[in-house]
């Protein structure tokens, strides 16, 4: 129990360091990468509470993974933080069941790769997860699930990084 404690709240520390210290999101996206989504996102820096739930709910290898052919749309450490203050629910309590945690980062990834450039003014994806996502895309951005694409197109290896600035919550999940 104690070393649960301990490490929720390292977490906690890691995450504000995180938003405190993270540089800016640019807008813009590099056309081609040789790199894994895991390694394009220990780049960015902005994403150290996304990998450590990764890591929680064992699909670091996943993202590890050069042959892997997805969309993953990527909330940034501030985003998580925001949708988490925004439902009542604290980080901690969410590191605590990684059974949760898996359903919902796998929520966030659809099985093929997409640009925004696929998208027209709605969609609908079916994600690893197994609920559907909504995209939406109109004069003022591209949003998925009511969440705005901030950072388009990242090119991992065969997969494609949609930056988003909030956390999807599966359609009946209670966090």
């Amino acid at each position: 129990m104690q070393s649960n404690k301990l490490v929720c709240f390292i977490l906690l520390v890691v995450v504000a360091a995180t938003v405190t210290y993270a540089s800016p999101l640019s807008h813009t996206s590099r056309s081609s990468s040789n790199d894994t989504i895991a390694a394009e996102l220990e780049k960015m820096k902005n994403f150290t509470t996304l990998l450590t739930l990764a890591n929680i709910a064992n699909l670091t290898s996943t993202l590890e993974d050069p042959s892997l052919a997805v969309t993953l749309f990527a909330p940034t450490n501030a985003g998580i933080s925001s949708t988490l203050k925004a439902v009542n629910i604290s980080e901690s309590a969410v590191v605590k069941n990684s059974t949760l945690v898996k359903m919902i980062l796998e929520y966030h990834i659809v099985p093929q790769p997409l640009k925004t450039s696929n998208f027209s003014a709605l969609n609908s994806f079916k994600t690893l997860e197994g609920s559907n996502v909504t995209v939406t895309k109109n004069s003022t951005g591209v949003f998925v699930n009511g969440f705005e694409i901030i950072k388009k197109n990242i090119k991992a290896d065969k997969s494609i990084i949609q930056v988003i600035d909030g956390l999807l919550i599966p359609p009946g999940i209670v966090v």
